[in-house]
């Protein structure tokens, strides 16, 4: 079964400036394996033309269809622009995301913090606190969420303090001291 093209119509006074851009759109439409094709000549009355692309000046007389800029320049980058708008999405190049803050940095001086186990007024259910930590609010909630990823478990950071869901002294010890902080582990 042949495959059913569409047809994007290269425009332009300079015939070897339109076979160019024709040529660019071809092997971008190609290798993507889009049905579209570039043609140069207007068929008759642009019987099968959707799109016009005029490469100086405006649309031939009589056309009523899509037109469509070909940017200048890179004939590459052009065809992959126009390629993006035909499918309906932007040639728009997005700023880069911004990259997540680092993690808090630990203080110039070594700080011992306290490890320990609570399960008073929690129903039998234990959590790992730690606590006497050097940290503002800000940094103190992003080192818990860090510290609750490590866990794969809930937490919370109020008052000070970082409390994790279950007993996990020893991975909590082991990613603190990473961080530089000495770990002083209190109660049982």
């Amino acid at each position: 079964m042949a495959k059913v093209f569409r047809t994007a119509l290269f425009v332009s006074a300079d015939l070897a400036k339109a076979e160019g851009a024709r040529s660019a759109f071809d092997s971008a439409a190609g290798r993507l394996g889009m049905p579209w094709r570039g043609v140069t000549v207007a068929p008759a009355a642009f019987a099968g033309v959707e799109v016009i692309v005029p490469l100086d000046g405006a649309a031939p007389d009589g056309w009523t269809g899509r037109v469509e800029k070909w940017a200048a320049g890179d004939t590459g980058a052009a065809a992959a622009g126009l390629i993006a708008r035909l499918l309906g999405g932007s040639d728009e190049v997005l700023p880069p995301k911004p990259a997540s803050p680092p993690p808090p940095a630990p203080p110039k001086k070594v700080h011992t913090v306290k490890l320990s186990r609570e399960t008073a007024g929690r129903k039998g259910k234990g959590v790992t606190v730690v606590s006497e930590l050097p940290l503002g609010e800000d940094a103190l909630k992003e080192l818990a969420t860090q510290l609750k990823n490590k866990c794969g478990t809930g937490g919370t950071a109020k008052d000070g303090r970082i409390e994790i869901q279950g007993d996990h002294r020893d991975k909590l010890a082991q990613e603190l001291e990473k961080l530089g902080y000495k770990v002083k582990r209190f109660g049982g």
